[in-house]
C-alpha cells in the first residue's frame, strides 16, 4: 500500500476497496558505523523542502537517506483495490487527492473516504476539502472548499473528517472537526448546503437507514472542566486532563433544508466568524487591522514553557479568579520541611507588575498537539489519532520485528512533514511576510529521539532522517537545547543570552523581529538532590529564575522601547485547576502594557498568534487565529519604560551553583541521566498524586 495508510472504504458490491493514504514520506533510520554515537545526530540532517532533503546528504560524518519527492503517488493519495479474487488483490488505480505539495507548503491529508454506486468521496483535512471522484474513470467530479463564510475563504482551519451519505445518495455529510459541525453538501454537486452545530472535534457521522436521523462521534466532547477545587470530587478517571477529556454521540432529527439556514447562522456564530468593528484608543500599539504593523512595538518575544495551570501558579494571587488552596508553586508554601518558600517569585512578580490573564486556556490536552499550537499549527487528524500510541508506552519503535515499513507515531514538540498544513505554520508565514525570527530551543524533538547523557548543546540525539521546516533549519540556534530536563533552564539562559550579546548587543546583526525561546524545565522530574533538584519545586524556581534572567536581560536592551514578550505554556496536562483543567499561564511583558493588570477575557493560544501577528503586520495565519479574541486589553498609551530585575529564587529549594558542576561550569556533564520523555502521562500523574498526598487526600 501507500504511506501510512489512514481511511477504508468498500464498494457496495464488496469488489472494489479505497484506502487513503495520508502519510507524505517514507522514513529511515540515519547510518551508524563503529565508533559512531549510536544515538543518532545532534540535529535535524535537514531542512524540507530542500535538495538535501531530497536526495540525501552527509551529516556528522554519516550519510543519511533523502525523502525523495513528496507528490509520488504512495503520498496524500487514494488507491482502488481490486477484491474480485480475495486471494490475490490488485492495486488498479492510484489517485492523487487535494492540492500537490508545491501549490500547498503540505500534503492535502486525505482523511476519510465513503462510496456511492458511482462515486467516492474523500476529505482532504489540510485543505479544507471535499473530492468527488468517478468509480469507472478515476477523474474527479468536482472539489468543494469548505468555508462557512465567504470572507474567510482563504484561511483554513475547517478540518474535514468523517463522510457519510443520505440513504439516497443526494447528500453528503461531512464532520467538520475544526469548528465543531457537520457540514451538509449536495452528493451530485458539491454544493455547501448548510452546517449543523454539534460538539467538540466531530470525527465521525452516520445517517439512520431511513435518512431521518444523523448521528456524530464527538471525539473530545464537552471538554475536560475542572479538575479541582471545592467543587471538584475525583472519580475513577482521577485528574488528568487525557482522562477526564469523554467523547460524545450527537443524536438529531435530520434538520430539513428550512432549518438549515438557522442552523448554519448558530456555527458562523459560535466559532466568532462574526464580521465586528474594533476599535481602539488613539495611539494604541495593537493595530485593528490585520496586515499594519504597530508603530509601538517592533520586537515580539514568545516565551513558551512546560505544562503549569493558572491556579497551581498563580492561584493565590490577589485580585484573580484563583484557588489559593491549589497554589502549590505559590507564595509563602511549605516545601518538604521547608516553611515560608517563594516557589517562582519572579513569575509573581512579573504578574503584579505588567499583565496577566486569568482566563486564558491552552487549546491542547499534551504536548503532542500543544507543540503544533504554538507554532500556529492547528493539529491534524494524523495528530490527533497518533497521540494515543505516541503516549501509550509501548516498545520502542526501532527495535519492533513486526513487517511492514518503519511508521511513526509521531513526536512531541515537533512538526513532521505529514502535518504542514496547505498554508505552512507560523515560520513559513513570518518568512512569507518579510518577518526575520529567531529560534532557541522549539523544533526538533522528534520520534524517537532521546534525551541522555552527553549530549550537549542540543540536548537531543536523532536517529530518523525526518527534516525540520527548511526555514525554521536556517533560523534555529545550534547551541540551545531542546527538551531535556537534566539540562538546567539556567544553561538555556546562558545560551540563549551569550548569542544575545555576541550577535546582536554588539551589532554584528540586527535583532530579529521576532524571538522564540523555549524554557521547559517546569515540566518537572524526579527529585535530584545531588544535582541540585531537591524537590519537584526545585524545577520550578530553576525555570523562574531562567525567565527572570532573560526579561532582564530583554528589558535593558536598545530594544526594550518597542518590544513585547508573550510568555505561555504548551498544555496544561500535569496542573490541577478549579475553573477548567485547560486553563494557564499567560502573561504579557512589556513598556506597552498596563501595570498590574489582570485580563478576565477569555483567551487561547490562538489569541497570542493574533496579537503577534497583528503587531508584526502580517495576515492571519488560519481560522483560529481570525477568530480569536485578541489581547488588546492588556495593552495601554501611556507606556512605562522602567526595565525589570531578576529576583533570586529560595536557595533552600533550588542552588544554582549546585546544579552547575564547580568542575563543568558549562554543564557539559550536567545531564548524566535520562530525561523523562516529555509529557508521559506517568509523569504527569505522578506529579498530581504527590501534589494529593500533600493534602492528605
Amino acid at each position: 500500500m501507500g504511506r501510512t495508510p489512514f481511511a477504508l472504504t468498500l464498494t457496495r458490491d464488496g469488489t472494489r476497496a479505497y484506502v487513503a493514504n495520508m502519510g507524505t514520506f517514507q522514513y529511515s533510520l540515519v547510518e551508524t558505523r563503529p565508533g559512531d554515537d549510536q544515538r543518532g545526530l545532534s540535529f535535524p540532517p535537514f531542512g524540507y523542502p530542500s535538495r538535501e532533503a531530497r536526495e540525501g546528504t552527509v551529516v556528522e560524518g554519516r550519510r543519511v537517506p533523502g525523502l525523495g519527492d513528496p507528490n509520488v503517488p504512495e503520498a496524500c493519495s487514494v488507491w482502488g483495490i481490486d477484491l474480485t479474487d480475495p486471494t490475490k488483490p490488485q492495486v488498479v488505480v492510484k489517485v492523487k487527492t487535494g492540492l500537490l505539495v508545491g501549490e500547498s507548503i503540505g500534503g492535502s491529508a486525505p482523511a476519510a473516504l465513503t462510496v456511492s454506486e458511482d462515486t467516492v468521496y474523500v476529505s482532504n483535512a489540510a485543505n479544507d476539502t471535499v473530492e468527488a471522484y468517478d468509480l469507472r474513470t478515476h477523474r474527479r467530479k468536482w472539489r468543494t472548499l469548505l468555508t462557512p463564510v465567504p470572507f474567510l475563504r482563504h484561511l483554513r482551519g475547517v478540518a474535514p473528517f468523517g463522510l457519510a451519505l443520505s440513504p439516497d445518495g443526494k447528500r453528503l455529510y461531512v464532520a467538520e472537526s475544526g469548528i465543531n459541525a457537520v457540514g451538509v453538501l449536495d452528493a451530485r454537486t458539491g454544493r455547501v448546503l448548510g452546517h449543523i452545530p454539534v460538539c467538540w472535534y466531530p470525527s465521525r457521522v452516520c445517517v439512520s437507514p431511513d435518512g431521518k436521523r444523523l448521528y456524530v462521534a464527538n471525539a473530545k466532547g464537552f471538554g475536560a472542566g475542572p479538575n479541582g477545587g471545592a467543587n471538584f470530587t475525583p472519580g475513577p478517571e482521577g485528574r488528568n486532563i487525557g482522562r477526564l477529556m469523554k467523547g460524545t454521540v450527537s443524536l438529531m432529527d435530520m434538520p430539513t433544508d428550512r432549518e438549515l439556514p438557522a442552523l448554519t447562522r448558530r456555527v458562523v456564530e459560535n466559532n466568532g466568524f462574526v464580521p465586528a468593528k474594533v476599535t481602539r484608543p488613539k495611539g494604541h500599539p495593537v493595530p485593528t487591522v490585520a496586515g499594519v504593523p504597530s508603530d509601538k512595538i517592533r520586537y515580539v518575544v514568545f516565551i513558551t514553557k512546560e505544562n503549569r495551570t493558572f491556579d497551581e501558579v498563580f492561584g493565590d494571587l490577589p485580585g484573580v479568579n484563583g484557588d489559593p488552596t491549589l497554589a502549590r508553586f505559590g507564595m509563602n508554601r511549605k516545601v518538604a520541611e521547608h516553611e515560608g518558600v517563594n516557589v517562582m517569585p519572579n513569575h509573581r512578580a512579573l504578574a503584579q507588575r505588567f499583565a496577566i490573564s486569568d482566563n486564558f486556556y491552552v487549546d491542547s490536552d499534551h504536548s503532542a498537539d500543544g507543540h503544533r499550537w504554538l507554532v500556529g499549527v492547528y493539529p491534524t487528524h494524523w495528530v490527533e489519532t497518533i497521540t494515543s500510541a505516541g503516549y501509550g508506552g509501548g516498545a520502542e519503535f526501532r527495535r519492533s520485528k513486526a513487517p511492514g515499513r518503519l511508521v511513526l507515531f509521531g513526536s512531541n514538540s515537533a512538526l513532521t512533514p505529514e502535518e504542514y498544513l496547505e498554508h505552512g505554520s507560523m515560520w513559513e508565514h513570518l518568512h512569507r511576510h518579510g518577518i526575520t525570527f529567531r529560534n532557541y530551543g522549539e523544533g526538533f524533538e522528534f520520534a524517537g529521539g532521546s534525551a541522555d547523557e552527553g549530549m550537549e548543546p542540543t540536548g537531543i540525539r536523532l536517529p530518523v532522517n525526518i527534516p525540520m521546516p527548511q526555514v525554521l533549519y536556517e533560523n534555529t540556534c545550534r547551541e540551545y537545547p531542546e527538551y531535556n530536563t537534566n539540562i538546567p533552564d539556567q544553561y538555556r539562559a546562558d545560551q540563549f543570552l551569550k548569542e544575545f550579546r555576541e550577535k546582536y548587543l554588539s551589532g554584528k546583526e540586527p535583532l530579529p523581529r521576532f524571538l522564540y525561546i523555549f524554557l521547559p524545565n517546569d515540566h518537572g522530574a524526579r527529585p535530584r538532590p545531588e544535582k541540585g533538584y531537591p524537590y519537584l519545586e526545585s524545577y520550578m524556581a530553576d525555570n523562574d529564575l531562567a525567565l527572570g534572567r532573560v526579561i532582564e536581560a530583554l528589558s535593558h536592551s536598545p530594544w526594550w522601547k518597542e518590544m513585547a514578550i508573550f510568555i505561555t505554556e504548551d498544555d496544561a496536562q500535569s496542573g490541577i485547576d478549579h475553573v477548567d483543567a485547560h486553563r494557564s499561564l499567560l502573561l504579557v511583558v512589556s513598556p506597552w502594557v498596563k501595570r498590574g493588570y489582570v485580563s478576565h477575557r477569555q483567551s487561547s493560544i490562538a489569541s497570542i498568534m493574533k496579537t503577534m501577528y497583528l503587531i508584526l503586520g502580517v495576515p492571519y495565519l488560519n481560522l483560529y487565529d481570525a477568530a480569536a479574541n485578541d489581547l488588546a486589553d492588556m495593552f495601554t498609551t501611556e507606556p512605562d519604560f522602567t526595565p525589570y530585575r531578576a529576583l533570586p529564587v529560595d536557595p533552600r529549594i533550588f542552588d544554582p551553583e549546585k546544579a552547575k558542576d564547580p568542575n563543568d561550569p558549562d554543564y557539559r556533564r550536567a545531564r548524566l541521566e535520562l530525561s523523562p520523555p516529555l509529557d508521559t502521562l506517568e509523569e504527569a500523574y505522578r506529579q498530581q498524586e504527590e501534589w494529593e498526598r500533600a493534602q492528605g487526600n
